[in-house]
């Protein structure tokens, strides 16, 4: 197992995915990464915290420990202190104990294997279809916000410092409070609409800096009329398995 763990941070490495800002490491030989099975991971992110890692774009990075279940997008920043909310305890159901859908906790695995018992508690309180947290393209998230884990984000949303999220956050809506309410949008309806058509984080930031990033009405014009002569990144993405 430590052998596995040398070799994907190495791994990492060699794919531009970086563990601090300097690109030195912080991790042990023996340090665990934990993860779920075929995680996609594009080159230029990084993971600052922790030992967990995510699907995540590039030119993103978090500050903070998310579940190994979150999907990040391209261009995210995500501040320190933000948490994500565990499983919602089934208050519908005979007992809101997690001995009805817990799978891992040791106080549960190790009742059954003492009494020699099978573990039949698979049920899981959310719906069955499974939600992960999805967090958009160009998405800030703010020192100490509190997350619902399955919500979904938008692309260019802001979510303000110690705000508690539990529903989804529409594209470019900036968002705050407990619970976090709509404080108003980047942009007008218009602007939103062509930036989104855009896809303007599908191509690198230094193409598309030399914009007017400054004035979104020209930067639309001047993108639309570069577009075709503007390259996509076509970045390999590094599966985690």
């Amino acid at each position: 197992m430590k052998r596995q763990y040398i070799e994907l941070k190495k791994n990492m490495s060699k794919h531009n995915i970086y563990f601090t800002r300097n690109g030195n490491s912080r991790f042990l030989d023996e340090d665990y990464i934990n993860f779920l099975e075929k995680v996609e991971i594009e080159p230029f992110c990084a993971f600052l915290v922790g030992n967990n890692v995510w699907s995540m774009g590039a030119f993103s990075y978090s500050w903070s420990v998310l579940p190994i279940t979150t999907k990040v997008g391209r261009y995210c920043s995500i501040a320190e202190g933000v948490r994500v909310l565990g499983l919602r305890h089934p208050h519908e159901w005979l007992t809101t104990s997690a001995t009805t859908y817990d799978r891992n906790f040791i106080i549960y695995q190790k009742y059954l294997e003492v009494n020699k018992m099978d573990q039949n508690a698979r049920r899981l309180p959310n719906n069955p279809e499974f939600k992960i947290l999805d967090i958009g393209h160009d998405v800030w998230i703010g020192a100490r916000v509190l997350l619902k884990p399955t919500i979904t984000i938008g692309n260019g949303a802001v979510i303000a410092a110690n705000s508690v999220v539990t529903k989804d956050v529409p594209p470019y809506a900036i968002v705050g409070g407990n619970p976090a309410k709509i404080i108003k949008y980047r942009f007008d309806e218009d602007i939103i609409n062509h930036l989104l058509k855009s896809k303007w984080w599908e191509y690198g930031f230094s193409d598309i800096q030399k914009m007017e990033i400054d004035n979104i009405q020209k930067f639309l014009i001047e993108f639309n009329l570069q577009k075709n002569n503007l390259v996509k990144m076509n970045l390999e993405k590094l599966i985690v398995e």
